[in-house]
Formats: structure tokens, C-alpha cells, sequence
């Protein structure tokens, strides 16, 4: 996997929903989702992952620039379905 660093924004939200940074590699090497992000310009992968006790979707925008990904931000999801016809088509473009 490329080097991976993180935005202060990121690092906030992984220290305060208690993720480690494995859950987060393991969204980016292993999405169900891609998304292109038309207001950032950032690509967002998804994936299902147990938090804890609790299975849920995971959010993880990034930014690529020379084989280094820049985490922006993450955020739990439990309906990603809804997630997604929020934002499809309106500010998110599916990749795959």
C-alpha cells in the first residue's frame, strides 16, 4: 500500500470515534464503494466494518497525489444506502 498520512481533521475523528488506523487501511484497500467527490475533489471509499460491537459502514475521503494518500476526514455510517442517494449524482459520482 502507498504511504498513507493524515489530516488534523482525521486524526480528531479517529481518536474520538476510537478507530485504529488498520480499520481505515482496511476501508482503503478493501472498499465496496468509490466515490468521486465533485466539491473536494477527493475519492471516497466505503466499507462494512465491525466498530467494537457494532457493524457499520465506514467513510473514508482521501486525497491521492504521487502514491501518498491524505486521509481527510472519517465517519461511521449505518445507512449508507441513504448515504449514497443523498449525495449520488448530486456532489458524489460513482467510481465503482
Amino acid at each position: 500500500m502507498e504511504e498513507m498520512t493524515f489530516s488534523k481533521h482525521a486524526l480528531r475523528k479517529i481518536e474520538e470515534r476510537k478507530l485504529s488506523e488498520d480499520i481505515v487501511k482496511k476501508v482503503l484497500n478493501e472498499p465496496e464503494f468509490i466515490f468521486y467527490d465533485l466539491l473536494t475533489n477527493a475519492i471516497v471509499a466505503i466499507a462494512n466494518v465491525k466498530i467494537g460491537a457494532i457493524s457499520t459502514y465506514l467513510v473514508v475521503p482521501y486525497t491521492k497525489e504521487d502514491e501518498k494518500i491524505k486521509v481527510i476526514t472519517v465517519y461511521p455510517c449505518r445507512d449508507i444506502n441513504r448515504e449514497i442517494k443523498k449525495k449520488e449524482g448530486k456532489r458524489w459520482v460513482k467510481i465503482r
